[in-house]
């Protein structure tokens, strides 16, 4: 499986809450029109299982802290398909390296 998955996401703090259960952030995941074929080719690779054993497919998310240029703070971040642990450092991705 290709690591060549790589989208980017923003969280903006919410403006108004209007619960207890709102969020405290909320933004969009873009998603290149290119790469959509690669995120549905590990959509279904074999699950893993989360920390309560449930069937899971995981993707890997990192994000910075930001201003805007209109002075509003916010989380930038990317998302991309995970390192498999055989994946040595030459095999991972140009995206991977920039994530962490």
């Amino acid at each position: 499986m290709s690591n060549d998955f790589n989208s980017n996401f923003s969280l903006f703090p919410t403006q108004e809450k209007r619960s207890g259960k709102s969020p405290d952030f909320s933004g969009t995941i873009e998603i290149p029109v290119d790469q959509i074929d690669s995120l549905i080719a590990h959509l279904g690779t074999k699950p893993e299982t989360d920390w309560q054993d449930n069937p899971v497919v995981k993707l890997r998310v990192a994000g910075w802290e930001n201003t805007s240029k209109s002075g509003k703070n916010y989380v930038n971040g990317k998302v991309c398909i995970p390192l498999k642990k055989e994946d040595t450092p030459k095999q991972a991705s140009q995206a991977d390296k920039d994530l962490f």
